[in-house]
């Protein structure tokens, strides 16, 4: 099953991913059910994206290991064009949605899609830096991309299919969509903007 989006009415150590615009690529795509916000209760969903271009060093089972840098993102679940998730996947894809689109997106089809970045940091209350994702845009014609090298991972507890898939997530991720799934869902508003964290019929050159 799939994990859709539409429109509605109404890593642990590593060094933060440095501020300026990066070429990415989505690698991680969960479904966190249903989040406590300050407006309410929302459907809401992870995006992980691996930075190539950014490297960072850690050490697993005594064994040193080098790869790109990782960075995420939590939106609420609407693809109203002026709900997060709904702009950067126009400017992502650069082509709004069309009203068949709008009424249900498959959410995994964004795992392997290349894209560019913005990328901001902010100082916690306990002096640690956070890198945050400003915005998601296309990638420009003739760059050059290097391979995936993390792994695609989707998660969706709407889907057996996908069980396997709960423990290869980061156990604090791992628990926020468990804990989202044992919540009961609210209709958000209408139009919801400005929140804080908050395929056979597309053109040949759209990515998704």
């Amino acid at each position: 099953m799939p994990l859709m989006s539409s429109e509605k009415a109404g890593g642990g150590g590593f060094k933060p991913v440095p501020t300026g615009t990066h070429i990415a690529r989505c690698v991680t795509v969960v479904d966190l059910g249903v989040q406590p916000t300050p407006w309410g209760s929302k459907e809401q969903v992870y995006l992980g994206f691996e930075v190539p271009g950014f490297r960072v060093e850690w050490e697993k089972d005594d064994q040193q290991h080098e790869g790109p840098g990782l960075i995420g993102v939590t939106w609420t679940n609407n693809l109203y064009e002026e709900a997060n998730l709904g702009k950067n996947l126009i400017s992502w894809r650069g082509k709004p949605f069309s009203k068949e689109e709008r009424a249900g997106f498959d959410l995994f089809n964004l795992l392997g899609v290349p894209c560019m970045i913005s990328v901001t940091h902010k100082e916690a209350t306990n002096g640690k830096v956070y890198a945050n994702i400003g915005s998601v845009m296309g990638v420009p014609a003739g760059t050059d991309l290097p391979k995936q090298e993390t792994e695609s991972i989707g998660y969706t507890a709407t889907d057996s299919t996908y069980s396997g898939t709960l423990d290869k997530l980061p156990e604090w991720l791992k628990t926020k969509a468990l804990e989202g799934q044992r919540q009961s869902p609210k209709e958000p508003e209408y139009p919801e903007k400005d929140r804080p964290y908050a395929g056979d019929s597309f053109d040949s050159d759209i990515p998704f």
